[in-house]
């Protein structure tokens, strides 16, 4: 694999995560106030971890955070980079040239790539 091609996939990557320290941590929040919607495997599953349900609980909180931001923080790069590149105007990619370099190297080899061709395009260099 190409060297940050997994950026590429930090989108669906952090999808996943969310759903599940979003599970568990709706799971560990149904056990600690004693719901009766809790089924019977979960609960069986949550009383033999013991007091190891906590960690459970501010693990998936802190993991779950953590992916919401790497989330949204990449859907707005992707947004302003889709946007930036988009122009035809050669003014405007040398004036946020800084910021779509930035962008394009957290975004991954696809996107570098991309913005190559568009200042090959402008002829920028």
């Amino acid at each position: 694999m190409e060297r940050g091609k997994y950026k590429e996939f930090k989108i669906p990557i952090s999808l996943v995560i969310i759903a599940v320290s979003l599970f568990f941590f709706i799971l560990t929040t149904i056990y600690f106030f004693d719901l009766v919607i809790l089924p019977d495997n979960f609960k069986v599953l949550l009383n033999s971890a013991g007091g190891w349900s906590y960690y459970i609980f501010g693990i998936s909180l802190v993991v779950l955070v953590y992916s919401l931001y790497l989330f949204l923080s990449t859907v707005a790069n992707r947004r302003k980079f889709e946007e930036l590149i988009a122009s035809d105007s050669k003014s405007v990619i040398v004036k946020n040239s800084r910021d779509l370099e930035v962008i394009a190297g957290k975004l991954g080899p696809t996107f570098v790539k991309r913005l190559q061709e568009k200042k090959e395009q402008l002829r920028i260099k």
